[in-house]
C-alpha cells in the first residue's frame, strides 16, 4: 500500500465523521426570527365624506304649472301702487330643495313664462280708439321669484315683465316691473313633493 492510499484510508473515516457533527451544530443554531408582518397604510380620510352637506346636496330640477291671480304694478303719476288682475296663466323650471327632513316642506326658485290677459281702458292705454268697455289683449309674461312649500300650502313672492301684443308701447305698463305675491292658495303645481318622497 503506497503513502497515499494510506493516507487517504485514514482521513476519509474522520472526515465522514466530522460532517454530521458539523450538520447537526448547523441544526442546533437558533432559527432566524420572523420577518415582521406588513400592514397596509393608514387609509386617508374620505374628503367628500368629511366634508359637510352644502346647500346645493339634494337640489332637484322641477317644474309645473304657474297662475298668478294678480299683479302690483308702479303708478308713476302718484309714486304709489296699483293693483291689477291681468291674470297669468304659464309653467315654469325651476330648483327645488327639501328644507325639512320629517315633513315635505320644499323651497323652490322658479323661472316661469305664460300667457296674460291684460285688460285695456282708457286709464291704462293711449290708444286712438275710445274705449267705453275694456278691452282685452294677450300678452306674454316672464317672472322669477321663489315659492315655499308647505305640505298642501304654498307661499310665494314673484318678480316679472308683461309684453302686450298688437298694442304694444300704448300700454302703459308694457315691460315694466311688477311683483306678485300668494298666501295660502296653490300658488304652484308642481312634483317636488313627490320626488322628494322617494
Amino acid at each position: 500500500m503506497t503513502n497515499r492510499n494510506l493516507v487517504f484510508t485514514l482521513v476519509w473515516p474522520v472526515f465522514l465523521a466530522a460532517t454530521p457533527a458539523a450538520a447537526q451544530e448547523n441544526d442546533s443554531l437558533p432559527d432566524p426570527p420572523p420577518a415582521p408582518p406588513v400592514c397596509p397604510a393608514p387609509s386617508r380620510p374620505d374628503k367628500a365624506r368629511s366634508r359637510p352637506a352644502g346647500f346645493w346636496e339634494n337640489v332637484q330640477v322641477t317644474g309645473g304649472q304657474l297662475t298668478l291671480p294678480f299683479k302690483i304694478r308702479p303708478k308713476a303719476e302718484t309714486q304709489s301702487f296699483r293693483l291689477t288682475t291681468d291674470v297669468t296663466v304659464g309653467a315654469y323650471i325651476g330648483l327645488s330643495k327639501r328644507i325639512s327632513a320629517h315633513k315635505n316642506y320644499f323651497l323652490t326658485v322658479p323661472f316661469a313664462a305664460g300667457l296674460t290677459f291684460i285688460s285695456l281702458h282708457n286709464s291704462n292705454t293711449t290708444l286712438a280708439r275710445d274705449l267705453d268697455e275694456a278691452e282685452v289683449v294677450p300678452g306674454i309674461t316672464w317672472c322669477i321669484g321663489a315659492i315655499l312649500q308647505l305640505e298642501q300650502y304654498s307661499l310665494g313672492l314673484m318678480f316679472g315683465k308683461d309684453y302686450a301684443s298688437e298694442v304694444g308701447n300704448q300700454w302703459a305698463h308694457h315691460g315694466q316691473m311688477w311683483w306678485s305675491f300668494g298666501i295660502g292658495f296653490a300658488f304652484a303645481r308642481a312634483e317636488a313633493g313627490k320626488a322628494g318622497e322617494e
